[in-house]
């Protein structure tokens, strides 16, 4: 929007403002702007000016952008319709494109019952994958708009020459001690039979793989399994290359994405233990620790973070025939606040040498 105007105005005279309104993405839509003008006026130092119209349609073009999507070697193409409104009437002499060098275009005209439409053909050239952008620009014959518009946007891809299931990366997710693995299923499409002669992993620590192939009546199938090796918590990538004997994709990727959780070796009640009440009175709680009877552990040590504002005590118990353990909080503090701790319970499992309970308290009067 610009706005032009007088800027000095003598007393009983009078001035002009002049706006600028774009309407462009306003097509066949209400414009509806506010202005604000600022004057040294004591009494009214701030006035508002609304301006508001109805945009008419020029044309309708669908789709409004070109979107180019598919593998290398295919055809990928896309027709637009251009229709000019019924009260702008005019002809498109000229369709080109900014570049170009990724696309080609073709203006037809054809007669419809609601009047002129023109169709607008963009077919992707791009032999090699990646992505690309253009503009096609359309002249007109009409004095108001004098050119159209319509961005392209190319994003061509490997052809893929096996049908992957899942497709994208292989998630490994599961508690260290645990057999995690996954299978993924190769098919090689008819037009592009190929055999994988090689498999290996990018770095290959974290874990093992095998390919074993099948016969079904359309040829052969491939399936390679996945499984884990690490043995403690974390995270890893990899990279799965399977080789093949097709010229036009020599290499079939497979992304590996590991999450390895400690295992759950306690039910721990609550793990966040809260303490409210007043500094007059005994406030405490307590939390349960039953061990997992697959990760048995004995509770070594008990050492609060802080510890200033707490008293702690730790029973071992027996429950049900089984071994428990309950860990008591009480508050010391004798005023009124807040504060936050955290004890940490050391054990003798290697899963999970240390297990933290957090304390929160809120102390009233």
């Amino acid at each position: 929007m610009i706005a032009s105007f007088t800027r000095q105005i003598p007393p009983g005279g009078e001035g002009k403002i002049s706006v600028k309104v774009s309407t462009k993405g306003y097509s066949g839509r209400t414009l509806e702007k506010t202005i604000k003008v600022y004057t040294n006026d004591k009494k009214y130092p701030v006035s508002n000016l609304s301006v508001k119209g109805n945009v008419k349609k020029f044309a309708t073009i669908s789709p409004s952008r070109v979107s180019l999507n598919g593998d290398t070697g295919t055809e990928i193409k896309v027709s637009v319709k251009i229709t000019p409104a019924a009260e702008a009437l005019f002809d498109i002499v000229e369709a080109k494109a900014n570049s170009g060098k990724e696309i080609s275009i073709s203006l037809t005209e054809a007669k419809e019952p609601a009047g002129k439409t023109y169709i607008l053909t963009v077919e992707n050239r791009r032999k090699t994958k990646g992505r690309y952008r253009d503009t096609i620009t359309l002249l007109t014959t009409s004095s108001i708009r004098k050119e159209l518009t319509i961005p392209v946007y190319g994003n061509i891809k490997p052809r893929q020459i096996a049908a992957i299931k899942p497709s994208g990366t292989v998630m490994l997710r599961g508690y260290a001690g645990e057999a995690i693995k996954t299978s993924v299923r190769i098919v090689p499409k008819k037009e592009q039979m190929f055999d994988i002669v090689e498999t290996k992993a990018d770095k290959g620590e974290n874990l093992r793989f095998t390919l074993t192939t099948s016969k079904q009546a359309d040829g052969k199938v491939y399936l390679l399994t996945v499984e884990n090796k690490k043995k403690t918590p974390g995270r890893f990538r990899d990279t799965i290359r399977l080789f093949t004997t097709n010229k036009t994709q020599k290499e079939i990727t497979i992304p590996i994405w590991g999450e390895i959780k400690a295992p759950e070796i306690a039910s721990i009640k609550p793990r966040r233990l809260t303490l409210r009440g007043s500094a007059r009175e005994q406030v405490k709680g307590s939390v349960k620790i039953i061990p997992n009877d697959k990760y048995p552990f004995s509770i070594m040590e008990v050492k609060p973070r802080d510890g200033r504002n707490i008293k702690y005590d730790l029973k071992e118990m027996e429950e049900s025939g089984k071994k428990i353990y309950v860990l008591t909080v009480e508050n010391l503090k004798k005023e009124k606040g807040r504060y936050y701790d955290t004890i940490n319970l050391k054990t003798d499992n290697k899963h999970l040498p240390e297990i933290r309970i957090s304390v929160s308290a809120g102390i009233g009067d």
